[in-house]
C-alpha cells in the first residue's frame, strides 16, 4: 500500500501566506466544534500542479453546519458573510480574499438542467457530485492529518496523464454548464478531454437547451476571463458548443486575430472580447443571442458599443 500524499509543505510555501493565515483560523473554530474540515476543489488541483501562487478564493467543506462554522469565521476575521441557506454554504469576503465554505452534500436532479436538490453528505459523497476527477480531490486539514491528500476517484492520476475526465456518465446530463467547464479547463491547463469524457460530452450536447440562458451567459463570461479565451472558443466551435449559443456565431481565424491583437493593444478584458466575438453576428442574430443568454440591458448597451469601436 502507497503512503499518503501530504501537502502541508506545498500549502504553507505555495498558497498566499495571508490566505493560509485565514484558512487556519477557520481550522480551529472548526476544531472546536469538532467537525471534520477539508479544502476541495480547484485549489487542490494547483497545489499539485505548483500553480496555487495567485490563488485568491478557496472552497472549504465541513461535515455538518457550514452556516454556523462561517459565522463564526467571519466574526472572528471581520469578514463579509454571504448566506445561501438553500445549500447550507457561505462566503466569506475579506479584503481580495473570498473563502466559501459548503456543507459537504449529496445531490440529486429532477431533470436535465434542473438545479439539484441537496441533503446533508460525507465528504465521499460531496466529493462524487464534482464536476472532473482533477477537481474532486481533498485535502484534509483536520489537526489529526492535516495535509493529507484525499484523492478517491483517479484524480491525481489524470492530473499525471493531463486528462479531463468526468465521475459518472450522468454528469453532462445533470448540469450541461459542465459541458463549457470540460473545454475551458481543457485549454486553460494545456490538458485533454478524454476519449470516454468526449463522448459522453457529444451525446449531452444538445441538453444545453435545457439549461437556462442566464447560466451559460455565466459560463461564456468566465472563458472571456481566461487568458488566452480565443484557444477555448476555437475548441468550443470545433465540438459544436459555441453553435449551441447561436448557429452565427464563429471562432475563425478573424477572431483569434482580434483577440491576440487586443492583448497587444492593451484593449483586452472581458467586455472588449465579447465584442468582438458577437461583432460579425447580424443584428438580429444578436438580438436572439443578448435575448437568449438574458444579457441586461446596461450589458447590451456595452456590446454594442464596443461593436462600434471595432467597426471604427
Amino acid at each position: 500500500m502507497s503512503q499518503p500524499i501530504n501537502l502541508t509543505k506545498k500549502i504553507k510555501q505555495d498558497l498566499p501566506a495571508d490566505l493560509t493565515s485565514l484558512v487556519n483560523d477557520a481550522v480551529a473554530i472548526a476544531g472546536k466544534r469538532k467537525q471534520p474540515f477539508y479544502l476541495v476543489g480547484g485549489v487542490v488541483r494547483d497545489l499539485l500542479l505548483g500553480q496555487a501562487g495567485d490563488v485568491c478564493d478557496i472552497d472549504l467543506v465541513v461535515e455538518g453546519d457550514a452556516v454556523g462554522l462561517a459565522a463564526a469565521f467571519a466574526e472572528k476575521v471581520g469578514g463579509k458573510l454571504v448566506v445561501h441557506l438553500m445549500f447550507n454554504t457561505a462566503k466569506i469576503e475579506l479584503g481580495k480574499w473570498t473563502i466559501d465554505i459548503a456543507m459537504a452534500r449529496t445531490e440529486t436532479y429532477a431533470k436535465p438542467g434542473a438545479l439539484p436538490m441537496v441533503a446533508a453528505g460525507t465528504l465521499r459523497t460531496d466529493i462524487f457530485r464534482r464536476d472532473f476527477t482533477v477537481n474532486a480531490m481533498a485535502v484534509s486539514i483536520n489537526s489529526d492529518n492535516y495535509g493529507e491528500l484525499i484523492d478517491l476517484y483517479g484524480g491525481l492520476k489524470d492530473l499525471k496523464n493531463k486528462s479531463i475526465r468526468v465521475l459518472h456518465d450522468k454528469s453532462f446530463s445533470d448540469d450541461a454548464t459542465r459541458i463549457w467547464r470540460a473545454v475551458r479547463y481543457e485549454q486553460r491547463l494545456g490538458f485533454r478531454i478524454e476519449p470516454a469524457t468526449l463522448s459522453l460530452l457529444n451525446r449531452d450536447l444538445p441538453l444545453m437547451k435545457t439549461v437556462g440562458g442566464y447560466r451559460l451567459r455565466h459560463e461564456l463570461e468566465l472563458v472571456l476571463k481566461e487568458k488566452e479565451p480565443e484557444k477555448v472558443l476555437q475548441r468550443a466551435a470545433e465540438l459544436g458548443i459555441l453553435p449551441e449559443l447561436n448557429p452565427s456565431l464563429k471562432a475563425d481565424d478573424w477572431l483569434v486575430a482580434q483577440f491576440q491583437k487586443a492583448r497587444q493593444s492593451g484593449k483586452a478584458n472581458p467586455d472588449y472580447y465579447l465584442g468582438l466575438l458577437f461583432y460579425q453576428l447580424s443584428a438580429e442574430a444578436l438580438l436572439q443571442i443578448t435575448r437568449y443568454l438574458r444579457f441586461s440591458t446596461r450589458q447590451t448597451k456595452i456590446i454594442n458599443e464596443i461593436r462600434g469601436m471595432i467597426l471604427n
